[in-house]
Order: structure tokens, then sequence, then C-alpha cells
């Protein structure tokens, strides 16, 4: 039903999608995504700081977006930015001192945590957390945004 809202919205404000597909991290831990570009349209989910985000189109200050699960909201430019960033796919992560499976292993990141993308460095990202720890992650155990 989001998707469906969200798209109507893009149809009705004759609004022009991007032709490359661009990905947005949240910057602000109150950022909202909401069913319409406004302040007035209710909110539907709250993201976790640093979460990336598909950027689909733009309609003044706000962008529709699509997160990793391919739900659809639209959220405010303010509270985003156009930076790497990246999600937890399955259920845990190890987060390693180094880039190579042998590291120690920092912490276990859970599903659906979210990072800044500092560093890549072949298949691994060097990472920071909302919290301001800082590791190593597989790429294949993240999503960064739409493959290029």
């Amino acid at each position: 039903m989001k998707k469906v809202a969200a798209f109507a919205v893009l149809i009705l404000f004759g609004i022009s999608t991007l032709a490359l597909a661009e990905t947005l991290m949240t910057n602000h831990k109150d950022a909202k995504i909401r069913n319409g570009p406004d302040t007035k349209y209710t909110v539907l989910w709250n993201p976790r700081l640093y979460t990336p985000l598909e950027l689909l189109a733009k309609f003044n200050k706000w962008y529709a977006v699509r997160d990793f699960e391919g739900d659809v909201g639209w959220i405010h430019e303010s509270t985003v930015l156009k930076k790497p960033a990246a999600i937890v796919k399955g259920n845990v992560l190890n987060v390693r001192k180094e880039p190579s499976m042998k590291a120690r292993i920092l912490y276990k990141a859970p599903k659906n945590y979210t990072f800044k993308v500092l560093q890549q460095k072949k298949g691994w990202l060097k990472v920071q957390d909302p919290d301001g720890d800082k590791g190593w992650v597989s790429k294949k155990g993240v999503w960064t945004g739409p493959k290029k």
C-alpha cells in the first residue's frame, strides 16, 4: 500500500524521475519517511541514522526514496546526504577489526543495523555506526543501494 500511495503522488505532481540511480544516507536522527512530499503527509516510518535509501525522484525539497526492503516514501532533503551508507541484510553481521575473515570480531550487528561507509577495500567496507564505533564488514552482508 505504501508503494502505491507514493507512486500515485509522483504521478499527480508530474515529477520527473532521475535517469541514474543514486543513493542517499539519512544524516539526522529525527528523519521521517512520509507518504507525500510535505510535512502534512503521514509519517510511514522513522529510519535509523545512516540508513541507505535509493533516490527515485525529487519534488521541490523532497526526495522520493526506496529502502532495501522495497518500501517507498518521501524524505526532506535536509535529513539526507548523497554519501555512501550500508544496512545489514541478514540476521547478523560480524564487524571486524581489519578487512579480513581472520580478523578479530569487534561486535555482531543485527539485521537492519546501519552504518556510514568510510572506505572500500576489495569486498570490504570500513564503517562507522550511529554510536561512533568503527570496523570492517564484508560488502556481501550489507545493502548499499541499487546496483549500478
